[in-house]
């Protein structure tokens, strides 16, 4: 019975205006940034492997499409760093 009447008071307590994290604009999107340089990282190696490993093993896609992947991924490492550099 107690707990109903303390629910409410720590329900406002822990909600936020506009229902999101709390916290700096500023660092928000240095954290956005970091997480785009590191995918596009994670990106430019794939497509990197996806060109020295294409023969190495039947049972995988890439053995006969290397090219498309190792541009996919080049494409997606592109435009992720890109739009890491544009969040400034």
């Amino acid at each position: 019975m107690i707990l109903l009447f303390c629910e409410p008071a720590l329900a406002n307590k822990f909600e936020t205006i506009g229902g999101g994290v709390q916290g700096s604009t500023k660092v928000k999107v240095e954290y956005l940034q970091v997480i785009a340089y590191v995918a596009g990282g994670i990106f430019l190696v794939a497509g990197v492997l996806a060109i020295l490993l294409h023969n190495k093993n039947a049972q995988t896609l890439n053995y006969t499409m290397w090219k498309s992947s190792a541009t996919l991924f080049f494409l997606l490492s592109i435009a992720s760093i890109t739009a890491a550099f544009f969040m400034k």
